[in-house]
Parts: C-alpha cells; sequence; structure tokens
C-alpha cells in the first residue's frame, strides 16, 4: 500500500479535489465546512479547487447539533445546484436530506470528510484510495451475491442481518467520477444498510461512538427486529440514550460497514476509525438519503466493533479483524 504521509497538506487537497473528485475546470464545485473545521483545510481546498481552474464557492455553516442534522436550507439548495459538492464538517453531512437531495439531482462528491488539520496530513487521508478501491471492489462482489450476514467479536457482538439484495458501494473509496456518485472520506469501507426488521442478537460498541467520540467502556445494544430494544453499560450507554431519545426512527440498525484502510489510526475521531482494516462498525438511526435504505432519522450514529469475524451466508470474509478475499 502506497502511503502519502510525507505530503504536505496541499498535495493531499489536490488529490482529493483534482484526483479522486476529478474536477474539472468548466464544473461548478462547492466546499461545505463547519465551525469545527481547521481553517488550513478550507484554505487548501479551496486552493486546489482555483489550481484546477474552478471558480469555488465556499459556504461556511455551524457546527449541527448531532450527525445527520440537515444544514441550513440555502446551502442544501447550492449542494444540489453544483456539479461538484465537498463537505467538510465536524457533524457529518452524508446521512441528511440535503445530501440525498444533491446526488439525485446529478451532484457527484463526498459529503462527509475529517474536519482537523491533522486527519489530512497523517494516517487514513494519506493512503492511496485507488489501491483501497481494488479490495473494495473485490469486497463488494462478494456482498452483492450475499443474503444473510453475521458479525461477531471477542467484546460480546452477535448480530445477523438481511442485506435485502441492497448495492454495496463501497462509497467509492472516496473516489467519485460519474453524476450522482457520491462518497465519503477518508476512503476505506464497504457498507450497505440492512434490511429493515431484519437485525437480530447484540452488538457491543467498543472505544469510539459517533458524536460521543471516545467511551471509556462498551455499550450493549440489544437487537430485536432490526431495532435497538435495549441499550445498555455505564455513563456512555447513558450519553447514547440520551441522544437518541425521543429522535424518530433512530434505534433502527441503519448501517453494517467493514474498514479497509491499512493506515486508518484507531483514535476519537470515528471518521477515521471506522476505515481501519479489518474493523466493522454499525450504526443506529437513518439509512435512507440516498443510501439504499427506507429510514429516514434526523441522526445517523455509528460505534466501532473490533477483531471481527464476519460471515456471509456463512462464509467467513473476515477472521478476527483479517479480510480474506
Amino acid at each position: 500500500m502506497v502511503s502519502l504521509s510525507e505530503t504536505t497538506l496541499i498535495d493531499v487537497a489536490t488529490r482529493v479535489v483534482g484526483d479522486y473528485l476529478g474536477l474539472k475546470a468548466h464544473e461548478s464545485f462547492l466546499l461545505v465546512t463547519d465551525e469545527g473545521v481547521d481553517h488550513e483545510v478550507s484554505r487548501a481546498l479551496v486552493e486546489a479547487a482555483q489550481v484546477v481552474g474552478s471558480d469555488p464557492t465556499h459556504a461556511w455553516i455551524p457546527s449541527r447539533a448531532t450527525s445527520g442534522d440537515d444544514p441550513p436550507p440555502a446551502v442544501a439548495a447550492a449542494m444540489a445546484a453544483v456539479d461538484v459538492c465537498l463537505c467538510v464538517a465536524s457533524r457529518s453531512i452524508y446521512h441528511t436530506r440535503a445530501a440525498g437531495a444533491a446526488k439525485a439531482a446529478g451532484t457527484r462528491g463526498c459529503f462527509n470528510g475529517p474536519a482537523s488539520l491533522d486527519a489530512w496530513t497523517k494516517g487514513a487521508m494519506t493512503a492511496d484510495f485507488w489501491e483501497i478501491r481494488i479490495v473494495a471492489e473485490r469486497l463488494a462482489d462478494r456482498l452483492r451475491r450475499a443474503q444473510w450476514m453475521r458479525v461477531t467479536s471477542p467484546a460480546g457482538s452477535d448480530v445477523t442481518c438481511c442485506t435485502g439484495s441492497r448495492e454495496p458501494k463501497g462509497w467509492y473509496t472516496g473516489i467519485v467520477r460519474n453524476p450522482g456518485e457520491v462518497t465519503a472520506l477518508p476512503g476505506g469501507e464497504v457498507s450497505f444498510p440492512p434490511l429493515e426488521g431484519t437485525a437480530q442478537g447484540v452488538i457491543v460498541f467498543e472505544k469510539v461512538v459517533t458524536d460521543l467520540g471516545l467511551i471509556s467502556e462498551p455499550i450493549t445494544i440489544r437487537v430485536e427486529d432490526g431495532l435497538a430494544v435495549a441499550i445498555e453499560g455505564g455513563d456512555d450507554a447513558r450519553r447514547l440514550r440520551d441522544l437518541i431519545d425521543g429522535v424518530p426512527f433512530a434505534t433502527n440498525i441503519g448501517e453494517l460497514g467493514i474498514g479497509l484502510n491499512p493506515v486508518a489510526r484507531i483514535g476519537a475521531d470515528i471518521t477515521e476509525t471506522k476505515k481501519r482494516h479489518g474493523t466493522a462498525h454499525m450504526a443506529l438511526g437513518d439509512s435512507a438519503g440516498g443510501y439504499g435504505g427506507t429510514v429516514d432519522s434526523p441522526v445517523h450514529l455509528d460505534g466501532m466493533l473490533f477483531d471481527v469475524t464476519i460471515s456471509a451466508d456463512g462464509e467467513v470474509i473476515v477472521e478476527e479483524g483479517r479480510l480474506l478475499l
């Protein structure tokens, strides 16, 4: 795996905008950031768009309350009006109505990216996403032929779900070139929304959860008929219950993702952690917004699973954190 770890911020920004997003001079480009994004990152991305000859627009918004909250209506409209859109925010914009509408309108782009300067110059963002895509396509091809998945972990996860023959896009592993293609940064996962009502068992979130950051002890989620029916543990479990309390459809099991990025670091930022090769993540809440599911929720909260073993129709495809394909 080629690493770009010695390159500068503008080098990585140029690869993202010019190579992975394929921005051309004649195309309109929108960068959306929030108050949690390092200013150096925003400046480098605008500069990278200018280098290819585009006339970029930069929209700055206040941070949303939770990941999955929509941006302001004017920004949502702009996302659907441009050729290419890149969202870099401390609260993910990917699982939003705005992102789904932009995709449907033909916008291509990335609707989630890391907020910190460190995350753009070290770790997962320095990997070669084209190399990762080769592996991702192999995994996606296997998942296209699967009906039932089982995920277990040493921490106690043991959950099954039906794929519903949904397309495992692999988020295009950070690379999009055609109208309506969307992705998330850093590149490095294959995921899909389980068929509603089919997930059964126990999911144990470890180390880091969306909008909670690092957690001090595991969170055990008991799942019946596609819904989280109990969230158990210590203070972090209470914080998660508080995040979803009263939120429509927030107990839906909305995603199973498998990480593929070999240089992704494990830390407080789940945007990077969930791309770590051989990990899995599962999500509570939204599965719609152009993602392939039918549940529309204001939240989409990922939690990490480590050293996982994953089976597709009984065939082990990940064994104790090692991809076998």
